[in-house]
């Protein structure tokens, strides 16, 4: 990860103190969790240590499978190790090619970007690292048996953890396919994709909980000094804590002007830095560390990007839109699912974070999507490719009449209505002799008066 190392040094260069830090960014976890390769790495590791420890028989593993361990010579030790590990290698055989048939069907029918679902899924996780781990077992297992001496018939506790990793394997095996044909289903898979992208919306909200109402932003000065990007990439994350902290170490105001899930070329201005005292310049030194806390990466992940999964549930529906598809009821899942997020989004702060010092002067300022963004996202392209489709433009009409039930400003409720007038527009154009073009605009002027504090009126049968 781009900065995760320079954040320290960034740090030390502006005297931040140590103790009590605090920091939006928890960059080891964001490492760990963003390594594919540590779980399998890991756990060959594991099968190498078990391997010798378990042959020669020290410790107290040994000693607790003695009771059960199998009796054996060192040759048929060695020749049941083997065909453990033939039987592992067919079953990661047939792991690997039911989860590539499955990762291929997502990608050309759904979309690439839910790629993430299975990288970051129990595959990955947990059943390819035991059925590493037991691999390295035997191999390593029968490598040792051939130094041991002696071949009578003894206890072998390695033959009985040789078994209880088999079973481990063929149970990964059995979870590993019933947890792919899960994912097969539309429904499972727009679901998860909703449920990741809320909880990282309630990660970003919680965020928020010391940060103070936004004010005019004020326009940028003659002594200000731009932030530049140090690389190229998409923004990951924005660490606003150690801004904060850094602002604060020397009276400065930072104002940072790409969001997340932005990317940025190497040299472009991704802020600007002024001085919290009037008629003082800001030094070079003070603000070029600053910008090592927007941390870049090769492709936009979702840990902190809640456009992206709203981006994804998009991309399912249009994909489904398609004249090569056409499965609007595809879309439809997906509109749903939208629905359910930005209700959710409604009781979040949105918009641009305020950061203040201890003393409330703001001192750092970061551009983050607008409810009224998330709304645009969510419907305009889907209301484009699917505005001849009837069923589809019922549940656009729906997201936005709940959104609007559920807005808390005004501002949130008219971006609402807006979006309403301009679905119900897009789809008079679509359907202009079509029967059913009536009937979306009585649902629409139900809708409109939904906002005004009424029920929202049940959808037409041709909308389920």
């Amino acid at each position: 990860m781009v900065g995760s190392r320079t954040l320290a040094r960034m740090e030390a260069r502006l005297d931040i103190p140590r103790r009590a830090r605090a920091h939006d960014v928890h960059r080891v976890r964001w490492w760990l969790h963003h390594r594919v390769w540590l779980m399998p790495l890991l756990s060959a590791v594991l099968g190498a240590l078990l391997g010798v420890l378990l042959v020669l028989q020290p410790g107290f593993i040994a000693s607790a499978l003695r009771g059960v361990a199998w009796k054996a010579s060192v040759v048929e030790a060695r020749t049941m190790l083997s065909t453990v590990l033939g039987i592992a290698i067919s079953s990661l055989s047939i792991v690997l090619s039911l989860s590539m048939l499955v990762v291929q069907n997502a990608a050309g029918q759904y979309s690439p970007r839910l790629l993430r679902l299975f990288l970051q899924g129990a595959g990955i996780r947990v059943v390819i690292p035991v059925f590493v781990a037991t691999s390295v077992f035997c191999l390593v297992a029968a490598q040792v048996f051939g130094l041991v001496p002696g071949d009578g018939r003894l206890p072998r506790p390695a033959l009985s953890m040789a078994m209880l990793l088999l079973v481990l394997c063929e149970a990964a095996l059995v979870f590993q396919m019933l947890d792919t044909l899960q994912l097969m289903r539309l429904e499972n898979l727009v679901r998860q994709v909703g449920r990741d992208t809320l909880s990282v919306a309630r990660v970003m909200d919680r965020r928020r909980k010391e940060d103070v109402a936004p004010p005019a932003i004020p326009p940028s000065s003659s002594a200000s000094l731009p932030l530049r990007a140090r690389a190229e990439g998409f923004v990951v994350d924005v660490d606003g804590a150690a801004l904060l902290r850094g602002a604060e170490a020397h009276g400065l105001v930072v104002h940072v002007d790409v969001t997340i899930g932005e990317p940025v070329v190497w040299g472009a201005v991704v802020g600007r830095v002024e001085s919290g005292n009037p008629g003082l310049p800001v030094s070079r030194e003070q603000a070029e560390p600053l910008v090592h806390a927007i941390l870049l990466d090769r492709w936009r992940e979702q840990d902190s990007d809640v456009a992206l999964g709203v981006r994804q549930l998009v991309d399912v529906a249009i994909k489904a839109l398609s004249p090569g598809i056409n499965d609007p009821y595809t879309a439809v899942e997906s509109l749903d699912q939208l629905t359910f997020l930005l209700c959710e989004l409604c009781r979040m702060r949105l918009g641009t974070r305020v950061l203040a010092d201890a003393e409330g002067r703001p001192r750092v300022f970061l551009r983050a999507p607008a409810l009224r963004d998330y709304l645009e996202l969510a419907t305009d392209q889907i209301g484009r490719y699917g505005a001849g489709e009837p069923a589809v433009v019922l549940r656009l009409l729906r997201l936005a009449g709940a959104v609007g039930q559920r807005a808390r400003s005004a501002e949130d409720r008219q971006a609402a209505r807006e979006t309403l007038h301009h679905v119900l527009a897009v789809a008079e154009q679509a359907l202009a002799d079509s029967p059913q073009l009536e009937r979306l605009r009585r649902h629409a002027r139900d809708l409109e008066q939904a906002l005004e504090g009424g029920p929202l009126p049940p959808l037409p049968a041709i909308g389920f």
